[in-house]
């Protein structure tokens, strides 16, 4: 993968907006969520990993207070599901708005939704179970029964992944790589100290949204440019390359130049009426 032309083209009029895509665009996105999804199945059907990973969540459970209680409070309710958009939409409108980076702020939030749907489809299809403690019980009530993977944690990952590929400097990708990662270490952390999911299911998330996101990028690079130049979208450093029909009408022509007479290797130039005389000889 390449980052985006536009941050890294020394050309001054620009260039076109594009984001990082895998050569195999659809294929490895499509074999990683299948797989992931496969194993998730693989796990509702196998009762022994269950227990196991219920024994550590009890064994979480027993060492809690009052500030761990917090932080996973606030991590149940800051990434719900509406919370969710409305963080995306909150990105979308200042780099949009603020920024004045319109195709950026729409690359951000196809790449997002798709890596964060991503997860939504997974978990549909796995259909695992919540945990169930057999001792206690979960620190919040969490709505919905379906666990694998971990739509919190894989929201993280889709909007940090979706914010660096349309950063514009390497130190900000540099910074949003680090803060992303600790961010998806806080909260798949939170989601299992509370009881909402089992350790697979964060996990699972992190491939599952990465492999949203990669497909998104994909969607991005054909939609994006099009809206562009369908509502003469203006942003710093992207030129928009001119229709095909334009290129052709404004193409010229070029006409082979016309022969010159070399004279034969060993003889003496000859003068322009010589010249004349000789290819009159030759016509005749």
């Amino acid at each position: 993968m390449t980052y985006p032309a536009q941050h890294t083209s020394p050309s001054p009029g620009g260039s076109p907006w594009r984001l990082p895509q895998l050569r195999h665009r659809v294929a490895v996105p499509l074999v990683t969520v299948l797989l992931t999804a496969t194993l998730g199945r693989l796990v509702v059907l196998s009762p022994q990993i269950t227990h196991g990973e219920t024994a550590l969540l009890e064994g979480l459970s027993q060492h809690r207070n009052v500030l761990l209680d917090a932080v996973a409070t606030a991590v149940q309710y800051a990434l719900s599901n509406g919370a969710v958009v409305l963080i995306i939409a909150a990105v979308i409108g200042w780099l949009a708005v603020l920024r004045r980076r319109p195709l950026d702020a729409t690359g951000f939030g196809i790449t997002a939704l798709a890596g964060w749907g991503a997860v939504g489809l997974v978990k549909v299809f796995v259909e695992r179970p919540r945990p169930t403690f057999l001792s206690g019980e979960a620190l919040a009530p969490v709505t919905g029964s379906m666990s694998f993977p971990s739509s919190h944690t894989g929201a993280v990952v889709a909007i940090a992944l979706a914010m660096g590929l349309v950063a514009s400097r390497r130190s900000s990708r540099r910074r949003i790589a680090l803060l992303g990662t600790l961010a998806v270490v806080i909260v798949g952390a939170a989601r299992m100290y509370s009881g909402a999911h089992y350790p697979l299911d964060v996990l699972a998330a992190v491939p599952v949204a990465w492999a949203g996101v990669m497909a998104g990028c994909a969607l991005a690079n054909k939609v994006v440019p099009a809206l562009a130049f369908g509502f003469s979208w203006r942003q710093a450093g992207v030129s928009q390359p001119a229709p095909a029909t334009m290129r052709r009408a404004g193409s010229t022509t070029t006409t082979a130049p016309a022969p010159s007479y070399r004279p034969a290797r060993g003889s003496t130039p000859l003068d322009g009426a010589a010249q004349h005389d000789e290819r009159t000889d030759r016509a005749a």
